[in-house]
């Protein structure tokens, strides 16, 4: 999508190698995001917010440039902007604003998936088969013990555990590890899709994200109960939250399916409009998704997969959707860096600081431990974990369930949480490219990998 960028703004690709001709635009075009903000019309908002959304998309075009200049993937240019621009910081995208982009972010995120499922070859899912389930497996349950040990064993130097009884801390420390389990697919695939990645790390790293996406649903279902019947042992223990879980999990797969044969027939037919016809799935996998509670994302990535697996049109599909994916990325990670809420840090840096140094190297050793075990190579032990570290929207949705659901000290939790997710999300995305140049597994152009020794 370079080429569209570079035929409107032509003088962009000749003050190319001026870090300084980037920074400057880049400042003006925040200049033009303040200037819309100040022009908001009361009453109009639908109007203004879409002038919100072409300015933001074009300041993160160019912050996404700026990054390669510094050697960072794209991605955390996009995150920088949104979290300048967004209500933490500067304060010029307003809160309400960034509410009415939510469907916005859900489509992008469903084109994400769509893209993640492509990228998941049958083949190589059987080859990896064992590395994926051994390391899935000791990732989960080491990080899941570890963050929980720790937060309840210092439960005393927590403020907000510290009056309350030890069935609350053990409820919050079941919550943590649960938070520590998660992490953010769209970032994974942001950075093999910008790093044009292939190889066995990639392979692993994506086979595990996704089959850690659909776990992780399944332990939400069981573990917010649990921890709501340590704190009240009188309310018992409600096995309907993991029954619907498991029928959205089987009806988003299903509906996924069917909507990649619909794909198939259509990428087979027609040779015109694939982006558009793409762009009408990913808008009808979310619509659906909430008018049937299902998973969108999982309908998207079974789509993609059903696609690649199952018919001879997954390279059509994948060139598609990565020729066309820099405004989708720039747009749903400025977007993200903008709802995320740096200001928690002030509050909940101790802890939240304690919790990403155990979660880190839970994650170390345990892909390690599991990549030694199945025998794979080195460099995937040394520096495949780098690809779990980012975190984002199913750790703010656990998040939003905590406030709701323990109204006395959820909101203290869910601080807690944000304030991972905002580190974790700027840490993720250097490391995972590094890993891959490190790897020998990134294949974009070499001036883009400055930074590689």
């Amino acid at each position: 999508m370079d080429g569209p960028f570079g035929r409107v703004y032509p003088d962009l690709r000749r003050q190319g190698d001026s870090g300084m001709a980037r920074f400057l635009t880049l400042v003006a075009f925040i200049g033009v995001i303040h200037a819309v903000g100040l022009l908001r019309v009361p009453g109009t908002p639908h109007g203004s917010s879409t002038l919100f959304l072409g300015a933001l998309l074009l300041a993160s075009y160019l912050a996404g440039r700026a990054a390669k200049v510094v050697s960072l993937p794209q991605i955390t240019g996009y995150l920088i902007i949104g979290i300048l621009v967004g209500p933490s910081v500067l304060g010029i995208v307003p809160r309400e604003t960034l509410e009415e982009f939510r469907f916005v972010n859900g489509v992008a995120l469903a084109l994400i998936a769509l893209s993640a499922g492509g990228e998941l070859r049958l083949k190589s899912v059987r080859a990896r088969f064992r590395s994926i389930g051994v390391i899935t497996t000791l990732q989960i349950l080491c990080m899941f013990v570890m963050v929980a040990l720790t937060v309840f064993l210092t439960r005393g130097y927590i403020d907000f555990l510290k009056e309350q009884p030890p069935r609350v801390a053990a409820a919050v420390a079941l919550l943590f590890g649960l938070v520590a389990v998660a992490k953010s697919p769209a970032t994974t695939i942001a950075v093999i899709t910008e790093e044009k990645a292939r190889g066995v790390l990639t392979e692993t790293v994506l086979g595990i994200t996704i089959l850690k996406d659909v776990i992780i649903l399944i332990l939400i279902a069981l573990l917010i109960p649990l921890a709501s019947s340590i704190v009240d042992p009188t309310g018992g223990f409600s096995f309907r939250s993991v029954q619907e879980i498991l029928l959205a999990i089987m009806g988003s797969l299903a509906l996924g399916t069917g909507l990649g044969w619909i794909i198939t027939l259509y990428l087979r037919q027609v040779r015109e409009y694939r982006i558009l016809f793409i762009l009408g799935v990913a808008f009808l996998s979310v619509n659906m998704g909430q008018w049937l509670n299902l998973e969108s994302i999982l309908i998207a990535m079974a789509a993609g997969f059903y696609v690649q697996n199952f018919s001879r049109q997954g390279r059509r599909l994948l060139h598609a959707l990565e020729a066309n994916s820099l405004p989708i990325y720039a747009l749903f990670f400025a977007i993200a860096g903008a709802e995320l809420d740096f200001t928690v840090l002030k509050t909940a840096w101790v802890i939240a600081t304690a919790i990403i140094l155990t979660r880190g190297v839970a994650l170390w050793a345990s892909t390690y431990l599991g990549a030694r075990l199945v025998g794979d190579p080195p460099m995937l032990r040394r520096h495949s974990w780098m690809g779990f570290i980012a975190q984002a929207g199913v750790t703010l949705g656990i998040a939003n369930i905590v406030r709701e659901r323990f109204p006395i000290w959820g909101v203290h939790v869910a601080t807690v949480i944000v304030a991972m997710i905002a580190v974790n999300q700027l840490l993720g995305p250097p490391a995972f490219r590094w890993a891959l140049i490190r790897a020998g597994e990134s294949h974009a152009p070499v001036s883009r990998r400055v930074g590689r020794r």
